[in-house]
């Protein structure tokens, strides 16, 4: 009972915060002047990725669970892409996806091209074929370059893009009242607390998974990847609330960016050998599917920006979730 107390408390905890950071997070997006996109896609998505760095560098290093570690990345972005079919449902009369710039389909498709690396990866792995330069396994040191590459691209477009529309259409300030280096600092702080409270909260979900004698492949898809992605759900909530839909959607592909970077970090830290040799047969599955749920929403993004669709839910969102829901299926009973 003392831990679902706990579990209560934290998801309430991260609540109040989150909301607080994405209302902190646009202050600072006006204030750079980097816009909602980019201030979703690498800085929020960063800290809201924070706390499966921390939970998978802990699993890999002093409890020995690779595996774990592994399936929490890649179910977390099965999660964050379910997000959006969740997202679409709540977000009013107007699907999401059209009311998101096509533009995101940069990000989401540098993640997809990831997630490429990831499966080609365990695939190579698989097959007996070890690619390593030491005890670091060669797909983690391409997804650590092309998260790199990744992030540069985007600062790149984001720069020019916002430039072109700002010269048509000048952007109304909003913040005046709010001086940059206060800004700055909130935004700083709440990234701490966020960090702190997603650790404890995935710490409380290895509890719970310990408690449930499930398999670590489907406690690390599952609950640890639900635990460490609720600063995601309710930064993302926050902004489709304030109207900032572009950070909403931003920070669910560059979350899942900034996790497949995370992976080639575990592998960096797991000094005891390579990392690949000890990742579940069913996380291949797992990493196209996310391939596939990207594809998905790639298209509606397109799809969207020249339909005239005004229902509550669309085929995009509801085939988010369900991809979801039958890769969760699959993961247990495998």
């Amino acid at each position: 009972m003392l831990l679902f107390i706990q579990v209560f408390i934290c998801f309430l905890a991260v609540i109040a915060v989150g909301m607080r950071l994405s209302q902190s997070a646009d202050v600072v997006a006006e204030k750079s002047g980097l816009g909602r996109t980019w201030v979703g896609g690498l800085l929020l998505a960063g800290v809201t990725s924070l706390p499966e760095l921390a939970t998978g560098v802990s699993a890999v290093t002093v409890l020995n669970a690779p595996d774990l570690a592994v399936g929490g990345i890649l179910g977390s972005c099965l999660f964050n892409l379910m997000i959006l079919g969740m997202l679409d449902i709540v977000s009013g009369r107007e699907p999401l996806l059209k009311r998101a710039p096509v533009s995101l389909g940069l990000a989401a498709s540098l993640g997809c091209g990831m997630l490429g690396v990831t499966s080609a990866g365990l695939l190579l792995t698989q097959k007996g074929i070890h690619l390593a330069l030491g005890w670091i396994g060669v797909p983690s040191l391409l997804l650590i370059f092309l998260y790199v590459v990744s992030a540069r691209i985007m600062t790149q477009f984001e720069t020019r893009r916002r430039a072109a529309i700002l010269e048509v259409e000048p952007e109304a300030a909003q913040y005046q009242h709010i001086k940059p280096a206060r800004a700055y600092l909130n935004f700083t702080l709440l990234s701490i607390i966020t960090v702190l409270l997603g650790v404890w909260l995935a710490f409380l979900g290895d509890q719970v998974s310990a408690a449930t004698g499930l398999g670590q492949s489907f406690v690390g898809a599952l609950l640890l990847a639900a635990a460490t992605s609720l600063p995601e759900v309710v930064v993302s909530l926050e902004a489709i609330r304030m109207n900032a839909v572009e950070m909403a959607v931003s920070n669910i592909f560059g979350s899942n960016l900034w996790n497949l970077a995370i992976l080639g970090i575990y592998d960096v830290v797991y000094i005891k050998g390579n990392l690949w040799l000890e990742i579940s047969d069913v996380h291949l599955f797992t990493a196209i599917i996310a391939m596939i749920m990207t594809s998905v929403a790639i298209v509606g993004l397109i799809y969207h920006a020249v339909s005239r669709s005004q229902i509550y839910v669309t085929w995009d969102g509801l085939t988010l979730i369900a991809l979801y829901l039958g890769a969760m299926y699959i993961i247990y009973r495998s």
